[in-house]
């Protein structure tokens, strides 16, 4: 994205780091020529992403998870590292 000298110029006067300016073209709602992340939106959005980080610890935490997919359908899902490598093969010899 390209940022005009103006933008630039506002951008370091207001405080607003480009790291939040990014969040809000990523998070934000669409009104007209703008897009606004507002304090109550972003918070929910923090609150989704703590959960998400919950989640993310408990599959770090069960050896990570491994989906088996097909044409689009769930087949299986493992702890992956649970995988045996010669069980496998056993399996299909």
């Amino acid at each position: 994205m390209e940022i005009t000298t103006h933008a630039d110029t506002r951008l370091n006067q207001r405080g607003i780091k480009k790291a939040y300016l990014n969040l809000a073209l990523e998070h934000g709602a669409p009104e007209g020529d703008k897009i606004i992340l507002s304090a109550k939106d972003a918070c929910s959005r923090a609150n989704e992403l703590r959960s998400e980080a919950k989640e993310l610890d408990a599959v770090a935490t069960k050896g990570g998870i491994t989906a088996v997919m097909c044409n689009g359908t769930l087949v299986t899902a493992y702890r992956t590292d649970s995988f045996s490598v010669s069980a496998a093969k056993k399996v299909r010899s």
